[in-house]
């Protein structure tokens, strides 16, 4: 079974390639491993054999000229909106709220061929840095089902490490993309904020007013970059009904950042003196050596001035009161209420705590930290191309209590212990708040479990990233699939 959505397409057209067989082989690793996994919640099994069917013959009467993701199957996080199919965020209002219109990125997805299987899990209302939906149940990791898959696009990378799906559409406010793909050893696009459409994503909740207005971006998991690339091609740029997504296109982003320099790598291990894991150090470790042995230019530094301190506390603010406008006061309240009483070792939580008692002046005293950073971040990037991070302090931990109204577990990184939020989103927000693009690359597997690193690029310049996150995952050998689970 090809690895490759890219591949796969290509040997449709050719004719080598039965998209019934393909959708076939899918559906069986579903029904065979999707009962220990948990990944897939939804399946559309007789619309996607149906449609594969009509492709096929489709086909056979138009020869190669077909759309980049023709006859490709794709798993959609169930956040996004699809048309006819269920979509729940793992909401329990909307347990049976069937849309009536595809979210811009599904609508984008079909109309480049690909054949949607089903919906993959999600915490609700993609809330947490778990995959516990109080809906579905929990998502396991396909390399130790005691583990998480992470979140809150842990169905989305559980899948397509599974090989369910060859793409999966996923969200990311504060990692939610790039710490599943590093917990189950895939690659995850975080797309530079505002350059995908959120239309149909929820939450917002339907019918109601959005209130998040910073830090959320769009992207995909698959299990390699050209696939990532293909689905950015595929759903990136304006829909005339999200007003913030400007009308760049891919010549403009690749032409104001394309150099004839060869490829300059920074990197970085130093979040404010966070630990590291031994896996997680051994991951980053190995990545570098390979791209110096390779012959590219490595050097560890960090952009001056840029305060991963002050990155967390302008990224709780700012979430803290736009994801607390949405929020009941019911739950608001108890947020607002201990944020006196949370220890500095909570930086993120104590922010968004914070945040929540809707003080505006802290709100753009916040806002006016993200442009400094954005600024310092950008100039970095007038003398490297990209800057090399971890994803999060450790790899995959076990399954643990959290979510609303849970105190949520620790976080072990070897002998140290770290609140939950420090244990998972301190490496991811800070590109957060810049609302750069970032691509989480496989590291490789330590000790049997996968490790990701970040690599951080220039904002609106996805596809320059995407170019240079091949060329690195060329150098660093890209997705192992779990040994487990014959491929």
């Amino acid at each position: 079974m090809h690895h490759s959505a890219k591949q796969l397409n290509q040997s449709i057209c050719e004719g080598k390639v039965s998209i019934v067989d393909t959708v076939q082989a899918c559906l069986g690793r579903v029904e065979r491993y999707n009962k220990a996994i948990n990944a897939m919640v939804t399946i559309d099994k007789e619309k996607a054999i149906n449609t594969a069917i009509a492709m096929d013959s489709f086909r056979l009467n138009q020869g190669q000229d077909l759309p980049a993701l023709f006859g490709v199957p794709i798993s959609i996080k169930d956040a996004f909106e699809t048309q006819g199919i269920r979509t729940t965020s793992s909401y329990p209002p909307l347990k049976n709220y069937i849309p009536e219109n595809d979210a811009t990125v599904v609508k984008r997805m079909k109309e480049a061929g690909a054949i949607v299987l089903g919906k993959t899990n999600l915490p609700q209302l993609a809330g947490d840095l778990q995959c516990w939906s109080p809906l579905f149940g929990r998502t396991n990791n396909p390399w130790n089902l005691a583990l998480t898959s992470g979140g809150s696009s842990g169905g989305s990378a559980a899948a397509v490490a599974m090989n369910f799906s060859f793409l999966d559409i996923g969200s990311d406010l504060a990692g939610s993309i790039r710490i599943p793909a590093a917990y189950c050893g895939v690659a995850g696009l975080k797309a530079t904020e505002n350059r995908i459409p959120r239309t149909g994503h929820i939450p917002h909740l339907p019918d109601t007013e959005r209130s998040v207005r910073h830090l959320m971006s769009f992207g995909l998991l698959a299990r390699c970059v050209d696939d990532l690339r293909l689905g950015f091609d595929t759903i990136s740029g304006p829909d005339g009904m999200d007003s913030e997504v400007p009308p760049i296109s891919a010549s403009a982003s690749l032409s104001s950042s394309r150099t004839t320099r060869p490829l300059r790598v920074a990197w970085w291990d130093d979040f404010a003196g966070l630990p590291i894991c031994s896996r997680t150090r051994t991951g980053l470790d190995t990545t570098i050596e390979r791209l110096t042995a390779a012959g590219i230019t490595v050097e560890r530094c960090s952009p001056d001035g840029f305060d991963f301190e002050d990155a967390w506390y302008a990224c709780g603010i700012i979430m803290g009161t736009e994801v607390g406008l949405g929020m009941p006061a019911i739950e608001r309240l108890p947020l607002s209420l201990i944020r006196g009483f949370l220890p500095k070792s909570q930086p993120l939580l104590r922010s968004f705590a914070l945040g929540t008692a809707f003080s505006w002046k802290r709100y753009n005293e916040a806002l006016n930290i993200r442009e400094r950073l954005i600024s310092k971040l950008e100039q970095f990037f007038e003398k490297w191309d990209v800057w090399i991070c971890p994803v999060t302090p450790s790899v995959a931990f076990p399954h643990g209590k959290s979510g609303r109204f849970m105190k949520p577990p620790a976080i072990m990184v070897d002998d140290h212990q770290l609140s939950y939020l420090e244990g998972t989103v301190s490496m991811t927000t800070p590109f957060s708040l810049t609302g750069s693009p970032v691509v989480a690359l496989p590291s490789g597997v330590v000790n049997g479990l996968p490790v990701g690193v970040q690599v951080v690029g220039k904002r609106w310049c996805d596809e320059k990233l995407l170019d240079d996150a091949l060329t690195i995952e060329s150098v660093t050998g890209g997705f192992q699939p779990p040994p487990e689970y014959e491929q």
